[in-house]
């Protein structure tokens, strides 16, 4: 036991000197604490510090702010802007500007003058009542001298004046046909009294009215009448059968009653055409040639398309050569007028003239029509010799005019009022009749031109228009190609 702890004392004193001596050993780092592990200290997280997300900081948004939606802003709405209201009344301090030009110092000025005399009445008492929805018209007028070239220049004179030219009025048939085609083009409705199928129905035409039916419709209405009733109305030395001879002006408006549909039409009646004389555009016009001519062709009716002296000088002829029993005679609306009196050396001669009349006479003094044109003439002091068609037309020309102004600016209001408008609304009118009835017009369904009409004769003085017949349709002899199917 003694020598087991000996020996045990060896080896711990051999283990110590071998440590002594031994290289010094690196000093044993002390085996680090346990610290708390080597773990960032956790400022609130080893992701980004939550700016409350990882989205981007809401700036008000990481989706656009939300003014009030991703939607646009509602600047009151995406509806269109109210649009101003439509004017259509109350219209004090605008004009409305009526154009017309015609024949005052060439060889229709007498005839003429009337129809401009009654356009200014009829304005003027329009204008004393308040004029268009408060709007006064105004007039523009130039002088013709009759010249169809002159007519063309003072259309463009008021073309280049206005661009906005909502009606034009004219007087001769020469000058509708002539400016038919730009009354189209500029959109500019023209209320014409020279009622010329071509004016009105050529295929480039249409923005044409006629006051009456046209000269074409007017002769074969006075030829279904005169068909109906040759037995009872023909020259004792007249045979059975119509022989007509067709005596007029070499203008426009003498010859347009005579077109190949009125020609077709006469003929489907049994009515022949044996002559075509010409006589001068004249007051002492010689007829003697174009009358012996027809008695020599076998004629017993004699039919003109003139007017005042045109007539007259036709009848005058037939009175010197004695023949005025040989023939009956006829003419279109504008022939039956007091200024066919005018012109006549016996008014005697006149008596059995017979012509298609498309509007009542200042004969029918009952009617509210003509007692306002009877007032409206009064008030105006016009000499006795204007009282007759042109300046009644002219009064119911102007009704027409400012029934369909009015219509067209319930339409589209003032503000948008355009000439095609105001064509539009007059066909938008259909069967109007202006002066409560003194004429009838319908301008619907492709018409141009009214297709009624009374028959009258004269049977005594001046103003002895009696009616043969009464209110009915006159064939419709509109050229076979017209504007409606070009």
């Amino acid at each position: 036991m003694k020598k087991i702890r000996v020996l045990l004392l060896f080896v711990l004193l051999g283990a110590f000197i071998l440590v002594a001596c031994s290289s010094p050993a690196e000093e044993p780092t002390p085996t680090p604490e346990p610290q708390p592990e080597v773990v960032e200290e956790p400022t609130e997280e080893p992701m980004e510090e939550p700016t409350e997300a990882p989205m981007e900081e809401p700036t008000e948004e990481s989706m656009e702010e939300p003014t009030e939606e991703p939607m646009e802003e509602p600047t009151e709405e995406p509806t269109a802007e109210p649009e101003p209201e439509m004017r259509t009344d109350n219209l004090e301090g605008e004009v409305i500007t009526f154009y017309h030009f015609g024949d005052l110092s060439g060889p229709l000025a007498a005839i003429t003058a009337p129809l401009i005399h009654g356009f200014e009445d009829a304005v003027a008492a329009i204008n004393e009542q308040g004029g268009i929805r408060g709007a006064q018209i105004e007039l523009k007028f130039a002088d013709t001298g009759g010249s169809v070239d002159e007519a063309v220049a003072a259309y463009e004179r008021f073309t280049s004046e206005d661009d906005n030219i909502l009606v034009m009025f004219t007087y001769g048939s020469g000058d509708g046909e002539a400016l038919r085609s730009r009354f189209v083009e500029d959109k500019i409705p023209n209320l014409a009294a020279g009622l010329s199928s071509i004016a009105f129905y050529a295929p480039d035409s249409g923005y044409t009215f006629g006051y009456a039916p046209i000269y074409p419709d007017q002769f074969g209405y006075f030829l279904d009448w005169l068909t109906a009733n040759w037995a009872d109305v023909k020259p004792a030395s007249a045979g059975d059968e119509i022989k007509l001879a067709y005596i007029s002006w070499p203008t426009a408006y003498g010859q347009a009653a005579l077109t190949p549909e009125s020609r077709a039409y006469a003929e489907s009646l049994g009515v022949e055409i044996v002559a075509e004389e010409i006589i001068d555009v004249s007051p002492t016009a010689d007829t003697t040639t174009a009358i012996l001519n027809a008695q020599a062709a076998g004629a017993n009716v004699i039919y003109t398309n003139t007017l005042a002296f045109g007539p007259a000088s036709i009848l005058n002829g037939l009175g010197a050569l004695g023949l005025r029993d040989e023939f009956f005679v006829g003419a279109n609306n504008w022939a039956m007028d007091l200024s066919l009196y005018a012109f006549l050396s016996d008014p005697a001669l006149a008596v059995g003239l017979t012509a298609p009349f498309p509007y009542l006479w200042w004969t029918d003094a009952d009617h509210p029509g003509i007692q306002y044109a009877e007032q409206i003439f009064a008030a105006n002091e016009r000499p006795a010799a204007e009282h007759g068609v042109g300046y009644l037309l002219t009064l119911a020309g102007v009704d027409i005019a400012v029934k369909a102004i009015e219509l067209a600016i319930d339409n589209v209001g003032y503000d948008n009022l355009t000439g095609e408008a105001v064509h539009d609304a007059l066909i938008q009118l259909g069967e109007y009749e202006p002066l409560q009835g003194v004429m009838r017009v319908d301008y619907s369904n492709d018409n141009r031109s009214p297709h009624q009409s009374q028959l009258r004769q004269i049977q005594g003085g001046p103003d002895a228009f009696v009616v043969l017949q009464d209110w009915t349709p006159t064939p419709d002899l509109r050229p076979t190609e017209n504007f409606a199917n070009k």
